[in-house]
């Protein structure tokens, strides 16, 4: 009597994941291969070479080339500068240093919201107007620009403005799942590495990370899995458009499968090879870059 209830209760989860992940992976593949009639044709693999070649996108007008140089970029500076600091201010916070209280609020309210909320927040306040935009005329630190229609519309401040967002939201997007990791580490570990002389950091650097190493090889992994796919909401920031030097890959993915959609003859084989052609220069950096990670700190079962 169990078996058919425990059957139906991973049905509905199995069926997603066939849907959903296998069959759409597996269609977005064949669609890499096909021309506007359904026939085999190496064709959009040549428009991906070519607009390589021309650094210029199929059907956008966007550079492909300094699209992928932002992407990387931002990706870089998440991955080699950003998640470090989060993983700092997370144990700093956690070992209840003086004023964790205040700090801690201030640094877990914009987790508290939604990517797209404080995205719609953020394009109000840069708006012309906005207080963010207001500041920047303020301070004049950008000398000769009146943002008439706001930080956005200057190829001086849209790219600068998307990195400021990134900092801040990249600080604190992983808060949660760290300080859970830091919580699994018995206080009695600290307790003896202070009672052998071991300072604040040595601790840090020598007890609390090994022990936590495996949650933050997750997250980092799950990074290196999107170091040229994210699109770092730059489709609501810019209204779609992602001019100014805002465009990044996986903006481009999705403004091109949005565009084509609209057309009169839907045809996804490009943005499909182009994402063959990412997915097949992804996975072998993350698979060399999950071996690194691994082979950093030995798991530690606490």
């Amino acid at each position: 009597r169990k078996f058919p209830f425990i059957y139906l209760f991973i049905a509905f989860p199995v069926l997603q994941f066939l849907v959903f992940w296998v069959y759409v992976n597996f269609s977005s593949i064949v669609l890499a291969f096909q021309d506007g009639d359904g026939n085999f044709t190496w064709d959009c693999f040549e428009m991906v070479f070519r607009a390589l070649k021309e650094a210029q996108d199929y059907n956008l007008s966007l550079s492909l080339w300094e699209t992928m140089k932002r992407s990387l970029f931002l990706w870089g500076l998440d991955f080699f500068i950003l998640f470090p600091i989060g993983v700092t201010t997370t144990y700093v916070l956690y070992r209840r240093v003086w004023g964790h209280y205040v700090f801690r609020i201030c640094y877990i309210i914009p987790s508290l919201m939604g990517a797209v909320m404080w995205t719609q927040l953020l394009c109000y306040m840069m708006q012309s107007g906005g207080v963010i935009t207001e500041l920047v005329k303020a301070l004049n630190l950008v000398p000769g620009e009146d943002f008439t229609n706001g930080l956005m519309s200057s190829p001086k401040t849209a790219f600068p403005a998307i990195v400021s967002i990134k900092v801040v939201m990249s600080l604190v997007g992983n808060n949660a799942v760290l300080t859970g990791a830091f919580s699994r580490v018995p206080d009695e570990i600290y307790e003896s590495a202070e009672l052998d002389g071991a300072g604040f950091w040595r601790t840090f650097v020598n007890i609390a990370v090994p022990c936590v190493w495996s949650t933050i090889a997750t997250l980092m992994t799950f990074s290196l899995c999107s170091f040229l796919t994210a699109d770092y909401n730059v489709f609501l920031f810019t209204g779609g458009a992602g001019v100014n030097n805002t465009s990044t890959v996986g903006f481009l993915l999705y403004s091109l499968t949005l565009d084509i959609s609209k057309g009169d003859n839907p045809f996804y084989g490009y943005p499909a090879a182009l994402g063959v052609f990412l997915t097949c220069l992804t996975l072998p950096i993350v698979l060399i870059g999950r071996k690194i990670i691994d082979s950093i700190f030995v798991d530690v079962e606490i």
